[in-house]
């Protein structure tokens, strides 16, 4: 394995998987529009390099953009990926089937294969090993870039040959979004008649319905501690994802749309600033004139 890897952008996410990156004794050169968030790993080891180009001069680079107007640019700008000599550009993303064609078409114009290969975690689970990847794309660069995929998570899904794998990631935080807010809908419900969050949650857990999602969950819905792991705005935005990859196909998605309104609202009234999208629970026990306790 070349024991070298590009990276373009470095969030939260992206540096949890740098970590990870590191610690396995693989080389990082990472571009960031910010460089000074690459401090860190600078410490760690990491290289800072000046362009997308720079770090796309390795055989594999991996990227990890805001949303579609990013990986657009990153694929279009004269320094951009596009730019490098890369021979596979994995790209991480959130983002929508038809931009990750887009980017995929481009690529394959330069010669370079592109893998779509969104994650499901949050740095939290990626530090813990446990983050996984959906990927899809040319079978044979998914296989050179798999050690990568290895140092950083515990498993790679090979979805399909084209984009599939931003279906797989965008149907995946729909179920997210909806499983939380039908949590602090019955978590309110449950309060005003008499029962604890806590004991609702633990009994919730343990039953069939219960997930690594829902257990996760259960120290910030029960506690009240909001630090942000997935923020209101980004859910808005997969989705909105979602509902317009349902509108491409003809799909009926009203309890999603649903979702999307509450969400929307949580973004627009500020509640959920600054907070992780589980304070949707602060909205439905406001509309439901609840005052919440920490109930530690």
């Amino acid at each position: 394995m070349n024991s070298t890897v590009g990276w373009v952008g470095v969030g939260k996410m992206g540096e949890a998987m740098i970590e990870r990156l590191l610690d396995a004794g693989i080389a990082v050169e990472m571009w960031n529009r910010t460089p000074e968030k690459c401090a860190a790993l600078v410490e760690r080891g990491g290289v800072v390099v000046g362009s997308p180009a720079e770090a796309a001069a390795n055989e594999v680079v991996f990227s990890m953009m805001l949303d579609d107007k990013a990986l657009l640019d990153m694929s279009t700008r004269a320094d951009g990926i596009l730019a490098g000599t890369a021979k596979v550009w994995v790209d991480c993303s959130s983002v929508s089937p038809g931009v990750a064609t887009e980017v995929a078409e481009a690529a394959a114009a330069r010669g370079i294969a592109f893998v779509n290969a969104p994650v499901s975690g949050n740095p939290g689970s990626v530090r813990s090993g446990k983050l996984i990847f959906a990927a899809s794309g040319d079978s044979a660069a998914i296989e050179t870039a798999r050690p990568f995929f290895e140092a950083i998570g515990r498993a790679v899904h090979h979805v399909g040959d084209a984009q599939q794998a931003a279906v797989v990631k965008i149907c995946t935080n729909a179920i997210l979004s909806v499983v939380l807010d039908s949590l602090a809908e019955v978590l309110v419900l449950g309060e005003k008649s008499g029962v604890k969050r806590g004991d609702l949650l633990n009994f919730i857990n343990d039953s069939a319905i219960g997930s690594p999602f829902t257990s996760y969950k259960t120290a910030a819905l029960v506690g009240l501690d909001f630090t942000p792991t997935f923020a209101p705005d980004a859910q808005r935005k997969d989705l909105r994802l979602a509902l317009s990859l349902a509108e491409e196909t003809g799909t009926s998605m009203p309890i999603l749309r649903q979702t999307e309104v509450e969400v929307n609202r949580m973004v627009e009234s500020g509640i959920g600033e600054g907070k992780d999208f589980a304070a949707i629970l602060l909205q439905v026990a406001q509309d439901s004139s609840l005052t919440l306790g920490n109930e530690g």
